[in-house]
């Protein structure tokens, strides 16, 4: 109905309540006519029968046919009367009158004393018992005598009198006919009616609807005027008003359109002149940005030039067998460099990102190796604000994912640098999480979030945090530096992977930034081997920072072993002594230092009582400062830097625990850019022409193309260069692209033409340059392959194999074969003492042997450290020789010492290695290296102590003259 027009309502309004009255009353009356009808026939019939039962009572008593024959024909005449029938008491028929049969009549119809009603298709039959009266005059003046003469008696007969239908059903017939033409004429009255009235409503808005069309199609000057009502000339009224209006504001509009169009005129003269001035400004534009490219590949050929050297010359040291300390220098170095050139990848990052040349790589690598050396790098500087740095991966997270590891690295380079330099105490922490794992497609979902407790941000300075060269705000832009690029790449950085970046801070109570990685698992990763050798082994640690010494624990505690904490070194001490009366001491003791902790007193005196009292191995774990000149540097038997990386700490242990070295150096495996396809393999020895104008940068590169055992040859110059190509062909050329004078491209250019129909010198681009169209352009320009700055000896080895096929036999310094590492120790590493020894030496028990002479006892130990010295190299060569009487005797005369000195740890080992040999025991090897370990450690326990002092404090008398 909602789609129903005005004159279909209005119709529908008028004629259904009309209809359904007008067809209310027409049933009403037609009913009650035809039941009057009805009525007035059945009163007819039942008042004829009586009177005719009242008439025959003599006729039936006397059977006269003839008098009921009169009485029939008379009653005939009356209307709607079609026959008439007299039957005796015995049920038969006297005498029948009128048309049809009196037959169907049954008897059981005539048996009844009352008056009964037989209803038929066409007629009504009406049957009245005829009763003999009483003729008595006092019973015929009684009429309620009259009305009981039947009474309890049996009648005389019965008279039937039929009643004909026709009439009747055309007085129905007519009625019908009437009640339907009266609901017919009151129908079409209200439908003429309703017509009348719906086209009074709905003319005048059609005339409106079209007069709106006409407005509609720009006719202003429609008016419209229906005169159908006051409602209807209110809307004409104010219709007519609005096309006036709207006529004016076309006027107005038409001539503000001449004037604009006018303006319009000059303004397209105005923009035409603009258009060329823009066109100068753009070709400006494009000029400014060209110099900025270039600029930028300047400074990073003059950056990454001298960094080549450092980072060069660093490993080439890092290939030779170094000291611990020097070797963590030398990375430390290497490490800081590093961070140089990741300031200047940010710049040439930030470049790319707004050119929209960013590429992602996407090859298997381990999250955990990148944070380690993420924190290792950043570790000076935070140690050096007395800052606990601290990675906390969790076991959840995988280690073999897909992804741009650089660019992940760079990251969290990026939060960790930012969490460190706004950070004054307290700790920074690294946390990786596992957030969502899906495994049907095999991705994970990872969160990496960075926690300080440094100066936190307000809201204003969050909101504008991630956008380029902002910072916190104009103070700590001037206290701390920066280029404010770091957090806007590295938002950048983890839209392109496909993740999110936040941060959540309070000012003055820190800050948590934190970004997700989605990424797949890699299905091809190396298999990692289990950490088991340490499983079961008992170890107790000590650290002051928590943070620390939960990430310590927790990588301790995958491994399988056992960890006791303690909060100070006297418990340390104490727990340890314990555990070696129950014959069950700690495999090893860790001992975490703070940077104000190094010279501590009362932390020397532990790790010596640990080392050569309790003979437990002992490993410090102190921060990345200078820490070998300190008490504590020479006193442990292994040392690790802050924070502790899973390898190291693990070989570390291994060492400590099982004498087991593990460690092996390895390089990473670097290539080049371009690629190309591999000659055959070669087994002449190619000849190498280097080109830099950079002394330390030829220098380097000169060593490392001579560690490949090829013929190298050296030029500063692009001129020197053409000189020696002349003299002799070279198969492969290291050129560099800056130089003073002739530059690379140019003498890559005189080189071509030196080359023969049959011989083509490769040309490899050595040049600091980053940019990422500097490849292509190269291979344009000449060049075979492209070689960015830094580069490392692998890099090499690698391009004389594409280019010449010849394989490098590099020696053993060259850094492809493991090198050993320096360990900084007088002597060797053996297990912790698992149960209670005796004392390496008492100084009181030298002098009772010395008949309580301080001067001779003292004489006396001298003696016996001189004797070891000899003793415990002599031991074991004897051994391996085979030589048991020999060996049986050096024992003799090392027991017989012992005897004479406080020295009960080694006299034992003595007396037992020598009943072993002279009763051939089983157990002589064991004996024997129980022997060289009391040895080795009274060794180590003169070389830490001043025992001379000890052997004065005896003699009052020598103590007071000194």
């Amino acid at each position: 109905m909602r789609r129903w027009g005005i004159r279909k309502k209005v119709l529908v309004v008028t004629l259904v309540p009309t209809l359904l009255t007008t067809l209310m009353l027409g049933l009403f009356f037609t009913y009650s006519w035809v039941n009057n009808i009805e009525s007035l026939l059945q009163d007819r019939g039942e008042s004829l029968s009586r009177q005719l039962s009242a008439g025959s009572e003599y006729g039936l008593f006397t059977a006269n046919r003839s008098l009921l024959s009169s009485l029939s024909n008379a009653l005939l005449e009356e209307q709607d009367v079609r026959s008439i029938t007299f039957f005796d008491s015995e049920h038969n028929r006297l005498l029948h009158t009128g048309p049809g049969s009196s037959d169907d009549i049954g008897k059981d119809t005539l048996t009844g004393e009352e008056a009964v009603r037989v209803t038929r298709t066409d007629s009504t039959v009406f049957v009245t018992p005829v009763y003999l009266q009483d003729l008595m005059i006092e019973s015929m003046l009684d009429p309620d005598s009259r009305q009981n003469v039947g009474a309890g008696k049996k009648p005389i007969g019965w008279v039937t009198v039929e009643m004909s239908h026709i009439r009747t059903e055309k007085e129905t017939y007519k009625a019908l006919l009437i009640s339907l033409l009266l609901v017919l004429g009151g129908v079409l009255l209200s439908l003429m009616i309703a017509l009348r009235m719906s086209r009074s409503f709905t003319d005048p808005v059609f005339e409106l609807n079209e007069a709106v069309a006409k407005l509609k199609e720009g006719k202003l000057d429609t008016r419209v005027y229906t005169r159908a009502g006051p409602e209807f000339e209110q809307l004409e009224s104010g219709l007519n008003a609005m096309a006036g209006e709207l006529s004016k504001a076309q006027a107005e509009m038409q001539q503000n359109i001449d004037q604009a169009t006018e303006d319009l005129r000059e303004t397209l003269e105005t923009i035409e002149i603009q258009n060329i001035e823009l066109d100068f400004a753009r070709k400006e534009a494009l000029e400014a940005s060209r110099i900025k490219s270039e600029f930028l590949a300047n400074m990073s050929h003059e950056i990454r030039t001298p960094l080549n050297g450092i980072i060069g010359f660093t490993e080439l040291l890092l290939k030779s067998p170094l000291p611990r300390q020097q070797r963590d220098h030398l990375s430390t170095i290497r490490k800081s460099s590093e961070i140089l050139l990741t300031i200047i990848n940010d710049i040439l990052d930030f470049s790319k990102i707004e050119a929209g040349k960013l590429i992602l790589d996407r090859i298997p690598f381990q999250l955990r190796d990148i944070v380690e050396e993420v924190m290792v790098m950043l570790a000076p500087a935070a140690h050096s604000k007395n800052l606990d740095l601290v990675p906390l991966v969790y076991n959840d997270v995988p280690d073999n994912i897909m992804g741009d590891p650089l660019r992940v690295k760079q990251v969290i380079t990026n939060l960790v640098n930012n969490a460190i330099k706004f950070t004054q105490t307290g700790e920074v922490v690294l946390r990786a999480s596992l957030e969502e794992e899906d495994k049907e497609s095999n991705r994970i979902t990872l969160r990496l979030s960075i926690t300080d407790s440094g100066v936190g941000l307000s809201r204003a300075q969050q909101q504008s945090l991630f956008n380029a060269f902002s910072q916190a705000d104009a103070s700590t832009a001037r206290q701390y530096g920066g280029t404010g690029l770091g957090l806007a790449i590295s938002k950048r950085l983890v839209e392109e992977m496909g993740g999110k970046i936040g941060l959540e801070s309070e000012l003055g109570k820190g800050s948590t930034f934190w970004f997700t990685l989605t990424s797949e698992l890699s299905s091809n990763g190396e298999a990692i081997a289990p950490k088991d050798s340490l499983r079961g082994e008992r170890a107790i640690y000590l650290d002051q920072q928590k943070t620390t010494g939960l990430a310590v624990e927790h990588m301790l505690r995958e491994w399988g072993m056992t960890v006791d904490r303690v909060s100070s070194p006297g418990a340390m001490q104490e727990q340890i002594e314990e555990a070696q009366k129950e014959q069950s001491g700690y495999a090893v003791a860790v001992v975490g230092i703070t940077r104000h902790l190094l010279n501590s007193s009362q932390y020397c005196s532990l790790v010596r009582s640990l080392e050569l009292e309790r003979d437990c191995r002992t490993l410090l774990l102190t921060p990345t400062l200078e820490t070998h000149d300190t008490p504590l540097s020479g006193l442990a038997s292994g040392h690790l830097t802050k924070p502790v990386c899973r390898d190291s700490l693990y070989d570390e242990l291994l060492l400590l625990v099982h004498g087991i070295s593990n460690r092996q150096r390895q390089l990473p495996d670097h290539s080049h850019a371009i690629s190309r396809e591999l000659p055959t393999q070669s087994t002449r020895v190619p000849r190498v022409l280097a080109v830099d104008d950079n002394d330390a940068n030829l220098k380097l590169v000169m060593t490392l193309l001579n560690d490949c055992g090829v013929v190298a040859e050296g030029a500063t110059s692009g001129f020197e260069a053409l000189s020696k190509a002349r003299q002799h062909s070279f198969d492969l050329v290291f050129m560099d692209l800056q130089m003073p004078g002739m530059d690379g491209v140019e003498t890559t250019e005189r080189l071509r033409s030196l080359d023969g129909a049959s011989h083509r010198t490769p040309i490899i681009a050595l040049t600091a340059h980053a940019l990422a169209e500097e490849q292509d352009r190269l291979i344009q320009q000449g060049f075979d392959g492209y070689l960015a700055k830094p580069i490392s000896n692998s890099q090499l080895i690698d391009i004389i194999h594409d280019y010449t096929g010849y394989t490098c036999h590099p020696d053993p310094d060259d850094g492809h074969l493991p090198v050993p590492e320096v360990r900084d120790t007088r002597r060797s590493v053996r297990p912790s003492t698992r149960k209670k020894q005796p004392d390496c030496v008492s100084v009181a028990e030298s002098v009772q042997l010395a008949a309580g002479k301080a001067d001779l006892a003292e004489e006396l130990f001298s003696m016996l450290i001189e004797q070891i010295h000899t003793d415990i190299n002599q031991v074991p060569a004897l051994w391996s020789k085979g030589d048991m009487d020999e060996l049986l005797e050096c024992v003799h005369k090392l027991h017989g010492a012992t005897r004479y000195c406080g020295v009960p740890e080694l006299r034992a080992a003595a007396n037992q290695l020598e009943t072993a040999l002279k009763c051939a025991a089983p157990d002589m090897e064991y004996q024997k290296n129980q022997l060289l370990a009391a040895m080795e450690r009274l060794q180590t326990w003169s070389e830490q102590t001043d025992w001379q002092q000890l052997f004065r404090q005896q003699n009052p008398r020598q103590a007071t003259v000194d």
